[in-house]
């Protein structure tokens, strides 16, 4: 039996491929198995493709086998493929042959890949040649790159050029090679170049290397610009912990232990999102509580094509499904980066937005896609706190927790639409507004307080901590100091670091705010202890002295 035989059977498998594609398997593999008893070898080989789509993996094998004994080259690659996976590379060897004599590509890729494994480089040579010849193969390109590398001991600018073939055709692998080819021929910049565009193929250890050339250059910023990338995009160990010792000798021990923990899930948020989160805290959870009041949301229902939230019979515009969080994995997942969502959906345009601020203020929360909580105190209320911060980038008015698969997962919904009221400045609800953010954030209070304020349009000025010193010596020393970290002002450090030094009395620091207002003027105080945590919070309508 060879070629396609008898016209009948020509017939009979272009009548097959007609129903497979019409959905009729059964017609189908008749059809293919008549075609190939009156000679026509090739069905085999569409009869195995149809029986493994069906998931009848033994019975494709068979097939696949009878067309490669038929001398069919793409039925002889899947053979190879099979002996190859279970360990018998003399039988691969043998079936990647007879393809590649019957000039498939695959078949030469393959079978070099062995020969070289075994150390038979110029025939394998040979066969990477014939599969870029044939397909203009990218990892036949890096395979032939890799020969002429010879780890840096071979033809360079071969090496090069077979590698800058590959990496052209988007081989991660040939790119981060290629740095390194560029590096042995004493090119740093090229080399630069060449982990760059390995980075952005997602090669693991890319970003880290040029981290490396950075750090080598004393150039720690644009190092740890990288380092993070490496940790964030492809989950790199190294540049984790590299991450973390530069943090730690800096003096910036949060940071240190943030990316220290990261990879096996922080047990905080990192500081960059926690200043971001804490300036939009209070604002934020007055936002929701105004959202909470307005729908009791006992019927859900959500379209993602036209980005419309229903809350209790209201249609609601300007959807957007921000993610979802795992009850059984306790991670979260934005829907950036969730493959069982259509990115195109005009539901999922705001988080462009969310994602955009994140990169340019380098929070890694709103860069990352998938983020593990499980070492959260509350797993659940950490994915939600970080979902309502997020929420305020795209202007939301309101976020809705839908519960989804059975229990398992809940999606966080947010919708912007003008037509849900806006939270309004109450005098009354301050004080409890800004101890709620601030026990949510307490290494932030100042920034909590900072944010509601700029938020609501107040002109905000803030008084020093008066802070008096008595060394053991019974000398004081009066100091002003900036409202933030009080104690940890040098001249203050100073005096307490002497033996029996003492703080003998302080004034707390202030921020305070006037928000000038035709119908109704106020003014908030907001009273800090010298850990910059809120003592006391007083809000009230400005008075004018008579006279």
């Amino acid at each position: 039996m060879s070629g396609a035989g008898h016209p009948e059977a020509i017939d009979l498998h272009e009548q097959g491929l007609r129903a497979r594609r019409g959905g009729d398997a059964a017609e189908a593999e008749r059809c293919f198995r008549e075609a190939f008893e009156k000679g026509h070898a090739a069905a085999a080989h569409d009869l195995a493709g149809l029986l493994l789509d069906g998931g009848d993996k033994a019975g494709a094998v068979e097939w696949y086998r009878r067309g490669a004994e038929q001398g069919v080259p793409e039925s002889a690659f899947e053979v190879g493929y099979v002996e190859e996976t279970r360990g018998d590379s003399k039988e691969a060897e043998h079936w990647y042959r007879r393809a590649a004599e019957g000039g498939h590509a695959g078949g030469y890729l393959n079978l070099g890949a062995i020969l070289r494994g075994r150390g038979s480089l110029d025939e394998a040579k040979h066969c990477f040649l014939r599969a870029w010849e044939l397909e203009s193969d990218a990892k036949a390109a890096s395979n032939l790159g890799a020969i002429y590398d010879d780890g840096g001991k071979g033809d360079l600018v071969a090496a090069a050029e077979w590698y800058g073939r590959a990496a052209d055709l988007g081989n991660a692998i040939a790119a981060y090679n290629l740095g390194f080819v560029w590096r042995d021929r004493e090119d740093p910049e090229k080399s630069i170049e060449a982990w760059r565009r390995a980075a952005e193929l997602q090669h693991p250890n890319a970003a880290n290397a040029i981290a490396n050339v950075l750090l080598s250059q004393q150039n720690v910023n644009e190092a740890v610009t990288w380092l993070r990338r490496a940790v964030l995009e492809v989950g790199n160990e190294k540049a984790a912990h590299k991450l973390s010792d530069i943090y730690a000798n800096s003096g910036r021990h949060r940071e240190a232990r943030f990316w220290a923990e990261f990879l096996d899930g922080p047990k905080f948020y990192s500081p960059e999102f926690e200043a971001f989160a804490s300036e939009v805290a209070a604002a934020s959870i007055h936002q929701q509580d105004v959202f909470n009041d307005t729908f009791e949301q006992n019927y859900v229902e959500w379209d993602p094509a036209k980005a419309t939230l229903t809350l209790d019979g209201r249609a609601l515009r300007g959807l957007t499904v921000l993610g979802s969080f795992s009850n059984l994995s306790q991670t979260w997942l934005w829907t950036w980066d969730n493959p069982s969502w259509e990115q195109d959906l005009p539901a999922l345009a705001g988080l462009r937005t969310i994602r955009e601020f994140g990169e340019r203020h380098q929070i890694p929360e709103l860069m990352k896609g998938h983020l593990d909580f499980s070492r959260f105190n509350h797993p659940a209320g950490g994915a939600t706190t970080m979902a309502l911060a997020a929420a305020t980038l795209i202007g939301a008015k309101g976020v809705s927790f839908v519960t989804v698969n059975e229990g398992k997962g809940r999606l966080v919904l947010a919708t912007d639409d003008p037509s849900v009221p806006t939270a309004r400045f109450d005098r009354l609800t301050v004080p409890r507004l800004l101890m709620q953010a601030a026990e949510v954030w307490p290494h932030e209070q100042l920034r909590v307080v900072r944010g509601f304020m700029n938020h609501h349009g107040f002109e905000v000025d803030e008084s020093p901590a008066v802070i008096v010193v008595e060394s053991a010596d019974g000398h004081r020393v009066t100091v002003r100091c900036p409202i933030e970290r009080a104690k940890e002002h040098p001249e203050v450090a100073a005096i307490l670091g002497r033996e029996n030094a003492r703080i003998v009395e302080h004034s707390p620091a202030r921020v305070q705010g006037r928000r000038p207002d035709d119908d109704d003027p106020h003014r908030l105080a907001v009273l800090f202890d010298l850990d910059d945590r809120i003592i006391t919070v007083s809000s009230g309508a400005e008075t004018t002295a008579g006279g």
